[in-house]
């Protein structure tokens, strides 16, 4: 019954993660242990220090770099707000959760299911990758495992061109159009097992309009904004 719930940390890779970095990746780990930590959700860690919260950040640092450097090489004519926009899509929660499901990670990942978000749990274990794949390997092979193999193979980035998912931002300028005053507000701060949730309210001229929980007060923006213009 507790297996419905709870996925032990795992003591050393499985021969199907190695396979799955090999045949997916195209890479073979040295140090182990840093991929251990990299799929040990904290709901499960004894230590604070063997989980993937801080591989996460430091993934997030250095795919923001890799897709800068990528974006910067492959549009030389565009400008800084092109490039930003094409960065925010390439490694927003979303995409990288399709990363995550692309390569089936789910079975690999320990964790204790009661206290996780599911929808946020994906692209934060590719994130504790890249930043494990970045200190066994080094930029520039991480560089090549993440454009060869993810980037270029699993997305579209012409669709993505043409994608507008800053909700916010179409939001505003319909404000700005239409002489609306728009305001967000933080309506409630909750917590869920150990995960912190955000309740942002969105407001034209003085009304609530729509609200959203999300992880961060920017996630939860995004979301309002989404509902809102669905309403317009």
């Amino acid at each position: 019954m507790l297996n419905r719930f709870f996925k032990k940390r795992y003591s050393k890779l499985s021969p199907e993660l190695i396979l799955l970095f090999k045949q997916e990746l195209s890479f073979s780990p040295k140090d182990e242990l840093l991929y251990l930590d990299a799929f040990t959700h904290k709901s499960i860690a004894a230590k604070k220090s063997s989980n993937n919260e801080r591989l996460e950040f430091l993934g997030d640092a250095v795919l923001s770099s890799i897709v800068g450097e990528f974006l910067f090489t492959k549009y030389p004519e565009k400008s800084e707000g092109f490039l930003s926009q094409m960065r925010a899509k390439i490694v927003s929660r979303e995409n990288l959760n399709y990363y995550g499901e692309c390569l089936n990670l789910e079975p690999h990942i320990s964790y204790q299911r009661k206290n996780v978000v599911y929808k946020s749990l994906l692209g934060n274990v590719v994130e504790a990758l890249f930043g494990a794949i970045y200190l066994d390997l080094g930029y520039n092979k991480t560089k090549a495992i993440f454009i060869n193999e993810l980037l270029l193979k699993k997305s579209d980035l012409s669709s993505l061109e043409k994608q507008n998912t800053d909700y916010k931002s179409r939001l505003i300028v319909y404000c700005q159009k239409t002489k609306k005053e728009l305001t967000f507000k933080l309506l409630e701060e909750t917590t869920k097992g150990k995960n912190k949730y955000f309740i942002m309210g969105g407001y034209i001229n003085g009304e609530l309009k729509g609200s959203a929980e999300g992880l961060s007060k920017r996630e939860a923006e995004q979301q309002t904004a989404k509902k809102i213009i669905a309403t317009l």
